[in-house]
């Protein structure tokens, strides 16, 4: 047994209510399978008698998903680390802490790269007042990100615990100027004076944090005894009547986060989030539908409550709750922009394209927004809107090749000259090299274009032979054929679209040999074939809208 394992069991023996009842599964998460046992620390089933049906429910239902994963064959170390940093959460709220140290180191090993996990462990061992254990593990978190602004707080609250006074000077001054972390820094370094018998400085601090945070009324103590220390007695004593137990608030949003993770609502937000990870979206509408219960005016968990609806076969559910989303949140552009994607794909154009605006309107840089909107356009004849949304799109970040493709088509079908055309081809082949359509695309642009400085047989060549080398496939061949026409070797041009023209015939393609034969004949004849279909070339046009793809993986920033 590790020296770290055999001081948390004797924690645990130390504290009788949370012995192990008599009765328990003790399960895989106390019984480690071997594959486990040398990486993690099996964690006892804790008494929960004492808890009201609620809260042991959520810690018994979040032991058993542990069991589960550690028996399985595949599980991911980050989303077990999650569960694991869960049940500390849990075991932690109700001061159960040897089990939430054993979770939360767990959780640690499984992904030690995460700050929130030694961040966490080290406020379980604040609230339980060791202070040397806790600034070990506040170490280890500075390590990973020096930055977290409460950082410097929570050491300084454990230097002081430790007695070292001026490096918990220096920890809580480093963040004295910040707005938000002001009242909490002053409440530190006011203590401090205090110890050294800085009067003087101590009742200033300490009053200024009252007059920032009356309700806090764990200060009127040592601001009562700064002012004993003045010889304002009279004043003193009225501090020291109000003293209580409600300490300076500063923001801390991990501590927040870890909180939110003990009650039922974010409880059941989580769980529907670990159901969506593991494709089980029945469940995933289940758990978020019962958060909802108790936090029906949480926008984000309802529209992510949607997209499972919609992903377990629930749509009409799932438009529901999406109008109910977009009611409840004005502002908030997911939900508007998964309802109009659902009515893009109804085929009511005019209702999506209005809500994917909308989304614009409250945000406009949307990448789903600008490129849905762009292929509703292109697919409803007006290449010229759709090819100024599709470039803000690109200008918002989207990197999809087949966008490209559509924002290049949509150019060409507005009428852009061949200039810009062959300008966007060369930095879309050199963004999108493989498979080499924009290669392709340009040696056809250069064959064919009529515009001084475009047109370059010579290269269209080139770029034809390389990729006929590399893929002699049909499409190819047939470059390579209009290449050497454009060249003026109408010969070879030719016999190589003959060569397609048999190719066809093997195959029983007829609805392409009388095409392919005419552009033969025309090559015969000494002449390039007149640009044709090509203008309306399925290659370019959007298909229809998936909406399964999109509530699947349209990100969202915040599930709930």
């Amino acid at each position: 047994m590790t020296r770290f394992a055999a001081a948390l069991l004797l924690a645990a023996l130390c504290v009788t209510v949370q012995a192990d009842p008599p009765d328990a599964s003790r399960g895989a998460l106390a019984d480690l399978p071997s594959r486990w046992a040398s990486r993690l620390e099996p964690i006892p089933p804790q008494r929960l008698d004492e808890l009201d049906p609620a809260k042991s429910e959520r810690i018994r239902d979040t032991r058993a998903q542990l069991d589960t994963l550690l028996a399985g064959d595949a599980v991911d170390d980050t989303e077990l680390a999650g569960v694991f940093g869960r049940l500390g959460a849990l075991y932690g709220a109700h001061r159960m802490f040897a089990g939430a140290e054993l979770a939360l180191h767990n959780a640690r090993v499984l992904d030690p790269r995460a700050f929130r996990w030694a961040y966490y462990a080290a406020h379980i061992a604040l609230e339980q007042g060791n202070t040397g254990q806790a600034l070990a593990l506040l170490d280890v978190a500075a390590g990973l990100d020096p930055d977290y602004p409460a950082l410097a707080l929570r050491r300084g609250e454990a230097l002081l615990g430790l007695n070292r006074l001026d490096a918990a000077r220096a920890a809580f001054g480093r963040v004295v100027d910040v707005p938000e972390l002001r009242a909490a820094a002053l409440y530190g370094l006011g203590q401090i004076d205090l110890l050294e018998r800085d009067w003087q400085q101590a009742a200033a601090r300490l009053g200024e944090v009252l007059a920032m945070q009356p309700q806090a009324d764990a200060v009127n103590y040592p601001y009562g005894q700064a002012l004993v220390g003045l010889g304002r007695r009279d004043e003193a004593r009225a501090h020291l009547a109000r003293t209580g137990e409600v300490k300076p608030y500063y923001a801390d949003p991990l501590v927040a986060e870890l909180r939110s993770l003990q009650v039922g609502a974010r409880y059941r937000f989580e769980q529907g989030v670990l159901a969506v990870r593991r494709r089980d979206f029945a469940a995933a509408a289940e758990a978020f539908g019962a958060g909802l219960v108790d936090e029906p005016a949480n926008v984000l968990a309802r529209t992510s409550h949607a997209r499972a609806l919609w992903l377990s076969g629930q749509q009409l559910q799932a438009e529901q709750e999406l109008r109910r989303a977009t009611a409840d949140g004005p502002d908030a552009p997911l939900p508007h922009f998964l309802l109009a994607v659902v009515r893009d794909a109804d085929g009511d154009s005019s209702a999506a394209a209005d809500g994917y605006r909308a989304v614009l309107a409250m945000d406009p840089s949307h990448a789903g927004a600008l490129s849905y909107l762009a292929d509703l356009e292109l697919r409803r004849g007006d290449p010229a809107a759709a090819a100024a949304d599709y470039e803000r799109a690109v200008a918002a970040g989207v990197r999809e090749a087949h966008l490209y493709l559509h924002y290049w088509g949509a150019l060409r079908d507005s009428g852009a000259d061949d200039s810009v055309l062959r300008a966007k081809l060369e930095a879309f082949d050199h963004q999108f090299p493989e498979p080499p359509v924009f290669r392709y695309l340009l040696a056809r642009l250069l064959a064919t274009s009529n515009v001084a400085g475009v047109a370059d047989a010579a290269r269209a060549v080139e770029i034809a032979r390389a990729l006929h080398a590399a893929d002699p496939a049909p499409p190819h061949t047939g470059l390579l054929a209009l290449a050497l026409a454009a060249g003026g070797d109408f010969a070879k041009a030719g016999e190589l679209q003959q060569e397609l023209v048999g190719m066809a015939q093997l195959g029983g393609a007829w609805l392409q040999v009388a095409a392919l034969q005419g552009v033969a004949d025309d090559y015969r004849d000494g002449r390039l074939p007149e640009p044709s279909a090509a203008a309306h070339d399925p290659l370019f046009m959007p298909p229809p809208v998936d909406v399964d793809k999109v509530m699947l993986n349209y990100p969202a920033g915040r599930p709930y």
